[in-house]
């Protein structure tokens, strides 16, 4: 569209959006189609109400108030004489990965590096190599508080014959291997990206944030190390806090996580 006339724009400009273009000749829209023929046109007899082309205001949006809710922030309107309350996204809701200082949390080949283990430090050979359908359960205490997931390295060494091994966090175990190998004496290494959940031993102790190896088929040592945390609010993170810092991390983050105890996730 160009303006016809007048002041501000002259005869032939374009017109500016949220601009006022005033004119005494007729304005006209044209196109290429067939016969020159326009696709829209606007005309006026003289004295008509005036033509004016200008962008909206922003709006408020929709009417609504903000309610501090379980999952951390909500917006409630009234819709039909009824409350309607929608999840806003903030930090307490929208998972984010938080990188951290390499941590290896499992090692089968020492007795230090069995340390966290929750399940299946009683099968592991003189050689430190796990045996083969063996489940192991690590739990991350003092690495994370109520984390969704991690990411990290597994490594398997002097491998004892092919097999493979799957690490996971939550439900039933996958189908899926996370890392294989096919002969006695490999040392490999394979990125895993997981879940973490939660466990109970049977002593009644409960650890929210673990996970589980299933070392199938072959005996291998297993290394384990995390680099990358998801959670739900950085105060989850206890690795690599200085100061005062891991205390009040923690306790920010149960009450973050205040659901994701026994009711609100599936263990290992």
């Amino acid at each position: 569209m160009t303006s016809s006339a007048g002041d501000p724009s002259a005869t032939g400009d374009p017109v500016v959006l949220g601009g006022t273009t005033t004119g005494t000749a007729h304005t006209t829209v044209t196109s290429a189609a067939d016969g020159g023929a326009a696709t829209l046109a606007l005309a006026n007899s003289a004295g008509g109400a005036t033509l004016r082309l200008t962008r909206r205001p922003p709006g408020p949006g929709c009417d609504g108030g903000l309610v501090s809710t379980a999952a951390g922030l909500g917006v409630q309107r009234m819709v039909d004489g009824a409350v309607v309350q929608h999840e806003t996204l903030t930090t307490a809701n929208a998972t984010m990965l938080v990188p951290i200082p390499p941590i290896r949390v499992l090692d089968s080949r020492s007795a230090a590096g069995r340390a966290r283990l929750l399940e299946g430090a009683g099968r592991v050979d003189p050689r430190g190599r796990v045996l083969a359908d063996t489940l192991l359960v690590v739990h991350l205490g003092g690495v994370v508080a109520y984390g969704d997931g991690l990411m990290g390295n597994v490594t398997v060494a002097d491998t004892a014959r092919a097999g493979y091994a799957t690490v996971w966090g939550r439900g039933a175990l996958p189908t899926a291997s996370t890392i294989n190998w096919w002969d006695a004496g490999q040392l490999l290494s394979n990125g895993v990206i997981s879940q973490l959940g939660g466990y109970e031993t049977v002593d009644g102790d409960y650890h929210p944030d673990v996970v589980a190896v299933w070392v199938a088929a072959g005996a291998a040592a297993v290394i384990l190390d995390v680099t990358g945390l998801l959670v739900y609010h950085p105060d989850s993170v206890l690795a690599g806090a200085s100061g005062g810092r891991p205390g009040a991390a923690g306790a920010r983050a149960r009450t973050i996580r205040a659901a994701a105890g026994r009711g609100g996730r599936t263990g290992v």
